[in-house]
């Protein structure tokens, strides 16, 4: 080491600056390394990094002693050197941790690094003699390039992997305002977006003790309750205060969390209204119920009240005319006997009743529950025919009342010379934007096209149900292409 003694002091100076340069990049480069997550060797890489920052003091410190005894007697310069020497064989240490990790790791390309920490210890450097200046130039030049790489590699990873430090910059970068307290309720972390918070409520951020904190914000609450604040902020919006306990680093402590719950309160708020808006409904539609129950119930009694004037009624009248004759004929008994014994089976007898009856208790049962059905016009002669009529009739006044809540519904009925006839049935309900068939309509399609008809729907305004019965030849000919249209519209559904 003597011999650093004869290199020029303008060359010392230099090498004792980059060395000094250099070990302070080295020891933020270890720093890098301690706050990154590496795996099971970190801690070994830790150490590994912190003695090459230790190699590099000790080269300044050698370099500075050189300076130091630059023209000065040559008595001084052995003791001087004495209180450096000892310490090179922290340069061994380093080898042998960088040969554990390089084997560990499996990186055979640090060999000529651990050859040059190696040569620096006190053995190495005492046979090298007059070569040992030269080691020193070296050990300068490959720390230089050693150093600025990994400095340039820290800065890049920095910005893509998770330190420590990262996570402290995303917890400031969170929407979600958040805060931990230690048991004496001292803050310990607070993001910007916590912050805000607080002091768009008109609290105080620099908390020392924090204990009024929560009761402060609870008189603000709109809703409350142990650990859950709903809080309006500014009338604009609604921010949601959480507060729970963790534990941080083996440390109990009470984590606060101010979330935006803006949207949510707002739709919430648009559940409830809906919801009274459904319940309104479904007590109308109670109401409703009721009321079809009524007309159901009327409709039966004016069915019965129809079988009994029509088929009973005369039945009677004939046995109250033969009780009055005081007839004694024991034939003539016996076919009345016969003829009264069929009085129960016209009770159940199922038959429904003609056309016009039945289009008459449509009329009848609806106006219950406030639809005012006005019939014009006559059914056809066909039974079939008016029977068909009045399904769709029966049908399209059950729509318009149950679904666009319709108070007048008109029924035209109407027929030509040539056989051609037609019903229109109109109400002046809600009409629907779309019209969407689930069941009457198709119903009524298929009532009509039973007896060769055809049925249109418009929506309008008014809504209309036609259905229109072409005289014979032309019905055939109707139904055949309505027939061909399904099978078109089959078509175009395979395909």
């Amino acid at each position: 080491m003597t011999h650093l003694s004869l290199m020029r002091a303008s060359t010392l100076v230099l090498i004792c600056t980059l060395l000094f340069l250099l070990s302070a990049g080295q020891t933020i480069h270890a720093c890098f390394v301690y706050v990154r997550r590496d795996g099971a060797s970190r801690w070994l890489r830790v150490w590994y990094e912190a003695m090459l920052a230790t190699h590099l003091v000790l080269a300044c410190a050698v370099a500075n002693s050189a300076i130091e005894n630059q023209g000065a007697i040559v008595i001084w310069l052995h003791p001087v050197l004495l209180l450096v020497e000892p310490l090179l064989w922290a340069n061994a240490v380093a080898t042998v941790l960088g040969l554990l990790y390089a084997v560990r790791m499996r990186r055979p390309w640090m060999a000529a690094e651990l050859a040059l920490l190696a040569c620096c210890t006190p053995p190495a450097i005492s046979a090298m003699g007059r070569a040992s200046s030269i080691l020193l130039v070296v050990d300068v030049s490959y720390f230089a390039a050693r150093v600025g790489a990994t400095l340039a590699l820290d800065v890049r990873d920095s910005r893509a992997s998770v330190s420590r430090l990262s996570l402290v910059d995303a917890l400031d970068a969170l929407p979600e305002g958040v805060m931990w307290m230690n048991g004496d309720c001292e803050v310990l972390f607070m993001n910007d977006a916590m912050r805000e918070s607080l002091v768009r409520l008109g609290l105080t951020t620099d908390l020392a003790d924090a204990r009024g904190l929560w009761p402060r914000a609870r008189s603000l609450a709109r809703e409350a309750s142990a650990d859950r604040l709903l809080v309006e902020v500014d009338g604009e919006t609604t921010r949601l205060f959480v507060r729970d306990r963790v534990v941080l680093r083996k440390t109990p402590c009470v984590r606060v969390m101010a979330l935006d719950v803006t949207e949510e309160a707002a739709i919430n708020a648009r559940l409830e209204s809906i919801n009274r808006l459904l319940e309104a409904a479904n007590e109308e539609l109670r109401t409703s119920l009721a009321r079809v129950q009524k007309v159901a119930e009327a409709e039966a009694i004016v069915r019965m009240k129809v079988r009994v004037h029509d088929t009973i009624g005369s039945r009677l009248s004939v046995l109250h005319r033969f009780l009055e004759d005081d007839r004694d004929d024991p034939e003539a008994l016996e076919r009345i006997t016969g003829f009264l014994n069929g009085i129960m089976d016209d009770l159940v007898e199922t038959d429904r009743p003609s056309a016009s009856a039945g289009l008459k208790s449509i009329c009848s049962a609806f106006s219950l529950v406030g639809v005012d059905v006005r019939v014009t016009g006559e059914l056809p002669a066909d039974e079939t025919v008016a029977r068909a009529f009045a399904e769709i009739v029966l049908e399209a006044v059950t729509n318009a009342a149950k679904h666009a809540q319709a108070r007048h519904v008109s029924v035209r009925l109407q027929g030509r010379p040539d056989g051609e006839s037609s019903l229109v049935v109109r109400n002046d309900g809600d009409v629907p934007d779309v019209i969407v068939e689930g069941t009457g309509i198709p119903g009524m399609r298929r009532v009509a096209e039973s007896v060769g008809a055809t049925l249109s729907v418009s929506a309008g305004p008014p809504f209309v149900v036609k259905a229109v019965l072409l005289p014979r030849d032309g019905g055939a000919v109707a139904a055949r292409e309505g027939e061909s249209v399904k099978e078109a519209q089959g078509e175009r559904g395979l395909a």
